[in-house]
Parts: C-alpha cells; sequence; structure tokens
C-alpha cells in the first residue's frame, strides 16, 4: 500500500494498537487492529512519517557502512568490541584471534565470498558457544524447554521461535552483539513458548526476566 510515497506492507490483525517497523532492508509494515478503518489507519502511519524517514536514513547508512571487502585494516566485530582485520597469504585457512586483532590466513587468491565464508564460520562457532550457555541457563529459569535450535543469516529478525516445534533461530550478526543483547534475544524467543504475541503478558514477562529488555533492544539495532 503507497502511503505518502512510502511502500507499506499492511496486516490486520490481533492487536489494540498500529505496530509499525522498519527493517534493515528498507521494507515497512504495519500491523493494523482488524476493526480499524483504513482511513483512520493510514492517517495515523502519516503522522509518523519523520520516524520514518529517521529510521530509513539509519538503516540506509547502516547497509552502506557494513559493506565488507574483507581485507586488511577494515573494521569487524565480535561480542560487541571491534577488531581490526588483518589478512594473511597461506594455504591453510584459519582465523584467530590476537588482542584487537583479528587475523585471517586465507590463499592469495582468495574471493570475497570465500573470505566471508570463512569469517561467519568462525563467527557461528563463538555463537554457538554463546547460546550453548545460555539456552539452558534460561529455559530453568523461565520454566521452558525448546526442542532445538539454529543459526542463520536473517534480513529482519534478530531471532524468531516455531512455537509449535518449539524450534529457535537465531541471526548469525548476534556473534557481534554483546553477552547482554544476546541473552536478550534467547530470553525474548523463549517467553514466545508462554506467550505467542507481543501483548501485555509477553511484556510484563519480559520485564520480570530481563527489566532492561526495551535498552537491548534498541541498543541492538546500532551500526557495527
Amino acid at each position: 500500500m503507497l502511503i505518502n510515497n512510502f511502500n507499506i506492507e499492511v496486516n490486520r490483525k490481533q492487536v489494540k494498537n498500529i505496530n509499525l517497523k522498519v527493517y534493515h532492508d528498507l521494507t515497512i509494515k504495519a500491523s493494523v487492529p482488524e476493526n480499524m478503518n483504513i482511513d483512520i489507519a493510514k492517517r495515523m502511519i502519516m503522522s509518523k512519517e519523520d520516524w520514518i524517514n529517521k529510521q530509513l536514513k539509519k538503516y540506509e547508512e547502516q547497509n552502506r557502512i557494513t559493506k565488507r571487502s574483507y581485507v586488511s585494516g577494515e573494521d569487524h566485530y565480535l561480542n560487541g568490541k571491534r577488531y581490526i582485520l588483518r589478512v594473511y597469504n597461506s594455504n591453510k585457512t584459519s582465523i584467530k584471534i590476537e588482542n584487537n586483532t583479528i587475523k585471517m590466513y586465507v590463499r592469495k587468491s582468495s574471493s570475497i565470498k570465500n573470505k566471508e565464508r570463512l569469517l561467519n564460520c568462525f563467527y557461528k562457532e563463538k555463537l554457538e558457544d554463546k547460546l550453548k550457555k545460555y539456552i539452558p541457563l534460561w529455559e530453568d529459569r523461565i520454566g521452558v524447554k525448546s526442542n532445538c535450535y539454529s543459526i542463520r543469516k536473517m534480513k529482519n529478525k534478530w531471532g524468531s521461535c516455531n512455537i509449535d516445534k518449539k524450534e529457535i533461530k537465531f541471526n548469525l550478526e548476534l556473534a557481534k552483539k554483546k553477552d547482554s543483547e544476546i541473552q536478550y534475544v534467547v530470553i525474548h524467543e523463549l517467553i514466545h513458548l508462554i506467550e505467542r504475541n507481543h501483548n501485555e503478558n509477553f511484556k510484563n514477562l519480559m520485564y520480570s526476566f530481563c527489566p532492561k529488555w526495551e535498552l537491548y533492544q534498541e541498543s541492538l539495532n546500532e551500526i557495527l
């Protein structure tokens, strides 16, 4: 639906208020109460024009900054900390952390894609180490049990939960984030095993187990 020159995906759902979201890939989605007049909904969405433009600008800048060539001197992040990438010619591929440096050993002819794949494998291993610790910890505290989890690249979400199958997916990009932010996403997805929707009950549960969850939610979208 075109609203004030914004292409917005509008979905009617069982919500009390309009929920408007701008995603990293610059898509815009709005959840609208099922019984709300569409003209009223449009006017309310239009009133958020400045906020939409601000979010789009932020993500456009983030997308520009995060394009990588995987060459020496680039900034890369792990666990919320900034590292300088150093690329070395080697017949044996590997990645090592030394002080504030990520050392990447690859063949001289290695493509950007291969370098990206190698670093992503490294990130996945590091994130798995965190999840193996935090998932059982918070399952015990919250009183729920998931069946399995997976890690993959996700465009618009830090995590997702298949409630019926009790399967959780985590965004690979979480490897770049702080422990507190990773735990926030773990808690968020596990609470969905109790409450399916993002309603008041869900928010109260989040405040109970993660009082600063709104701060972590905001900081997750900082440019890295």
